[in-house]
């Protein structure tokens, strides 16, 4: 692993968090002429199909065991459909700021939820993260926004939160599913596929037969939402999953740092929003968090089984 690499994979993993920061202002946008449900509904099959080629030429027509089937459809099922609707619906009653700041609590609520239900060691250390994490965004919650009630804000900050719940439960299950011996492009490549046939039937079921007449994008919300798909969810998430593979899963988490401030900048210049002094507090409180949290540092040689604990 040459450190020229390494070097290219952090200006890779920058971009990626980046569009990630960048992909909740453009679903906020397109939300602003389409329905939350629809426009998540063409958003992932999209994003799936650019994938699957990927995946395609790297492994072929991978046939997934039962087993695997089951847990790519709860897969799709929470990371792709529930985490995206919400995700979609969220942003139309809340900030974008707001909405990247609660997104941004995921490697902390995974690190939560692995200690509560899979046994991961909570140290000290974590759980010093993740109070600086959510203290920083309940800071926000909880606060008034000055453009809209506490209730409508209160209310897409809730779904958001769901949102962030559904992407985490389904990291989980990516992890469940690794072990199987599963590729991880194929993970996500059948995975997204499968949510998005989720979130197509769930919009043909809401809005009948006639759904994607409501589906008003002008010529450039069809730029932003085929940039939101394929450059946000599919280049992406074979960005960060080649990041994983080359850096580990530790330091490639503490990219996900710059979402949140990506969302900031990208909120200003795009959709007009005030950031306040709240939100930059809570940025500094949610970082300072996963920082905290999610940084482990090298382990001494008389102690080797502390790195299994932490990379289990």
């Amino acid at each position: 692993m040459g450190t020229a690499n390494n070097k290219w994979m952090y200006v890779i993993l920058a971009l990626v968090v980046a569009s990630w920061g960048l992909n909740i202002v453009m679903v906020k946008y397109l939300t602003e002429t389409t329905p939350p449900f629809l426009v998540a509904a063409v958003r992932m099959p999209l994003a799936g199909l650019a994938l699957l080629p990927f995946a395609l030429r790297k492994y072929g027509w991978y046939k997934p065991t039962p087993k695997q089937w089951l847990l790519l459809t709860l897969i799709g099922l929470t990371s792709i459909f529930f985490h995206q609707l919400f995700l979609a619906s969220g942003v139309v009653t809340t900030t974008a700021t707001n909405a990247s700041l609660i997104l941004g609590l995921n490697p902390l609520t995974t690190a939560l939820l692995a200690a509560l239900f899979i046994g991961e060691k909570m140290t000290f250390r974590l759980f010093a993260g993740i109070l600086a994490g959510f203290s920083g965004v309940v800071m926000v919650v909880l606060s008034s926004s000055g453009e809209a009630s506490i209730e409508m804000s209160g209310w897409g900050d809730l779904i958001m939160v769901l949102s962030m719940l559904g992407y985490v439960v389904g990291g989980l299950l990516i992890k469940a599913i690794s072990s199987t011996g599963i590729p991880t492009l194929v993970t996500t490549a059948y995975s997204t596929l499968i949510g998005g046939v989720m979130l197509n039937i769930g919009s043909f079921a809401t809005y009948g037969p006639s759904a994607y007449s409501q589906v008003h994008f002008t010529a450039m919300g069809w730029v932003v939402m085929l940039l939101s798909a394929w450059l946000a969810s599919s280049l992406g998430t074979l960005g960060w999953n080649h990041g994983i593979k080359l850096l580990g899963a530790n330091k490639t988490a503490m990219f996900i740092n710059g979402m949140p401030f990506a969302s900031m900048v990208g909120a200003v210049l795009f959709l007009d929003e005030h950031v306040q002094w709240i939100h930059l507090l809570a940025f500094v409180l949610t970082t300072a968090g996963i920082v905290i949290g999610t940084y482990h540092p090298k382990p001494k040689a008389k102690a080797p089984s502390q790195a299994q604990t932490v990379n289990h």
